[in-house]
């Protein structure tokens, strides 16, 4: 399996692009970044089979239309933003396939109400990966005072987060 953190320095997001046997996810991807997520895909061989946001972004664009129209990918939004743009929705518990490794959503309000975390599992001696978006930052957590933010929602899910196993890789959203 391949993974990649890419950083958009402008708005200071992460994005991940994980792949396994040459099918490839980019989980929150900056429509400022788009030729650059192209050019890589290129490079390393790689179909986009999804991309995804962890929530609905106030700090920049996504560039999950682009990179449909451009790739031919399907698009994914949670169930709650109410997004009529994209290819599908996913909620809590769903798994979202690539090659022969999968993606769990996990909802984890909190940040906004829409916002979800991918688990990850651990596989052949790999710890498990939990991609955060906003829920979990580096050296904190996303605000919850607007886009329908919650601060009790926000600890419920943080101790969701805190009941993985302990050698999880935390891969956060912002620096």
């Amino acid at each position: 399996m391949l993974l990649r953190q890419l950083f958009d320095s402008a708005s200071s997001t992460y994005s991940y692009l994980l792949a396994d046997q040459g099918e490839a996810v980019l989980i929150d991807p900056v429509k400022d970044k788009l030729d650059d997520y192209l050019r890589l895909l290129s490079e390393l061989n790689l179909r986009l089979l999804l991309a995804i946001d962890t929530h609905t972004h106030a700090d920049h664009i996504t560039a999950l239309g682009d990179l449909r129209s451009a790739t031919g990918c399907r698009t994914g939004f949670g169930a709650q933003s109410g997004s009529a743009c994209a290819s599908f929705t996913f909620s809590d518990g769903q798994a979202l396939h690539f090659g022969q490794r999968q993606l769990l959503a996990w909802h984890t309000p909190g940040h906004t109400n829409d916002s979800y975390c991918f688990l990850l599992p651990a596989s052949a001696g790999e710890p498990g990966k939990v991609f955060t978006g906003d829920t979990l930052l580096i050296r904190g957590s996303g605000r919850t005072d607007f886009q329908n933010g919650d601060a009790r929602m926000q600890w419920a899910s943080l101790q969701r987060l805190l009941a993985l196993p302990g050698d999880t890789e935390v891969w956060p959203g912002h620096d």
